[in-house]
């Protein structure tokens, strides 16, 4: 049985890890031609349970290609695979420095890191992409990643006061006509003053 198939007939979607560990332990031995195979089948919930229970230190050789996945959160194994990669803290900044350096004009990606991955980490691994996160508030998007990193920053408390009404009012200027970015951005950091 081909390796997709196994999934989609062992694995339960809706049902919590702890209830179907003894499911999930029949992979435990998957070959790195498996977990290659993985990195393809970002359409199935099932694969993003099976990667987050794998775990990084499993699929550390792979997990640029599972940061792809994140590229469209709305990508059913998005939401296993952002579970995995917060674990994997200091080990993917690397590539999250790559893909904000490399891919400039892919902001919904951006966003989506942020949101799924950035926003969850303590102050101490934030502030290794603090450079970066800067860069994102100056480009002031359109997307939300430069926002969302502004907001990352404000609630990590990486940044004075005074540096956060300088940005907001930055991107207050560069959202200027554009209403549903100056509401977003006003939702995103006055609302959590």
């Amino acid at each position: 049985m081909k390796l997709i198939e196994r999934i989609e007939n062992t694995i339960e979607y809706g049902i919590s890890f702890d209830q179907q560990l003894e499911n999930l332990s029949q992979f435990d031995h998957i070959t790195e031609d498996e977990i290659l195979e993985l990195t393809v089948h970002i359409k199935s919930y099932k694969v993003g349970i099976l990667i987050e229970y794998l775990g990084f230190e499993k699929l550390n050789n792979y997990l640029p290609s599972f940061l792809e996945f994140l590229q469209d959160a709305n990508w059913p194994a998005s939401g296993g695979v952002s579970k995995m990669l917060v674990k994997a803290r200091e080990i993917i900044i690397p590539e999250i420095k790559r893909v904000f350096n490399e891919f400039t004009n892919d902001e919904t990606w951006h966003y989506w890191i942020l949101v799924l991955i950035i926003k969850n980490w303590n102050k101490e691994l934030v502030n290794k992409l603090k450079p970066e996160l800067i860069k994102l508030i100056i480009k002031a998007d359109k997307e939300g990643a430069s926002i969302q990193a502004l907001s990352i920053l404000k609630e990590k408390e990486l940044i004075s006061e005074i540096e956060i009404k300088e940005y907001y009012q930055y991107l207050l200027k560069k959202f200027e006509g554009d209403k549903f970015w100056i509401e977003d951005l006003k939702d995103e950091i006055k609302a959590r003053s």
